[in-house]
């Protein structure tokens, strides 16, 4: 009598940062669409993309934000009430420390590549 086993394990992880790893990201420019005021700096993805159409894919693999002189977002201490790639970036000035002012911040997103789509060349 002969015995077969056959068996397949399959682990399947997820990392988040890792998974970007293995994807090509391709960024979009910095967009800068608000300056701080009474209430903060927003710079969210619907507004983004009604000012910009077609210059953010429809779903962004990642984010990432930093002051106008490139300091990214993290490294500030600041807090923020978005810092996603579903709805975009926002400081509010309410929610700081000491009475803080949010700085000015730009956003960029990470779309998957090509981006933006490469557009066939008719002859």
């Amino acid at each position: 009598m002969k015995l077969l086993i056959f068996g397949v394990i399959l682990i399947a992880t997820h990392t988040g940062a890792q998974d970007l790893v293995q994807k090509k990201i391709c960024y979009t420019k910095w967009f800068d669409r608000d300056n701080p005021s009474a209430n903060g700096d927003y710079e969210t993805l619907n507004d983004l993309r009604a000012e910009n159409p077609g210059m953010i894919c429809s779903k962004p693999l990642t984010i990432q934000a930093a002051t106008l002189t490139g300091v990214p977002a993290e490294s500030i201490g600041q807090m923020f009430q978005l810092y996603d790639t579903v709805f975009g970036f926002a400081c509010v000035n309410s929610q700081q420390r000491n009475g803080e002012c949010c700085l000015d911040y730009k956003v960029r997103f990470g779309c998957p590549c090509p981006w933006p789509p490469i557009k066939p060349i008719v002859v």
